[in-house]
């Protein structure tokens, strides 16, 4: 028994240190006031702070009024950033919160997101 135990701390171990690691920046996005109407955009930067090459497999973007821009099945290694470009199309008045869902290889799902409010021109 105690053997069986050992053998499986050992496996998850293993599990753990091959783990993939990722940092985001501008994961929670702060617009301030918009125009109403006007398109924005900006950068999601994914870092690879693992050890092993990873894919940027996907962006789903949870409106119609969002639009991600990336290269699909990006490799990026160890140390190297990719980008994914988010745009929004300004047509909320008031206050918002938009989603944006970025799957990388080794079933990494992060949610991302922005907020502002949108304003009449004045």
């Amino acid at each position: 028994m105690k053997y069986l135990l050992l053998i499986t701390a050992l496996f998850a171990l293993s599990m753990a240190t091959k783990a993939q690691s990722v940092s985001f920046k501008n994961e929670k996005y702060e617009m301030g006031k918009i125009t109403y109407g006007k398109p924005v955009e900006y950068n999601v930067e994914i870092t690879n702070t693992g050890n092993d090459t990873l894919t940027l497999e996907t962006a789903r973007a949870g409106c119609g009024c969002t639009t991600p821009n990336f290269t699909p099945n990006q490799k990026f290694g160890p140390g190297e950033t990719v980008k994914v470009l988010i745009q929004f199309n300004g047509s909320v008045m008031g206050a918002f919160t938009r989603f944006t869902d970025i799957v990388l290889s080794g079933g990494i799902v992060k949610q991302v997101s922005f907020t502002g409010e949108g304003v009449q021109q004045q």
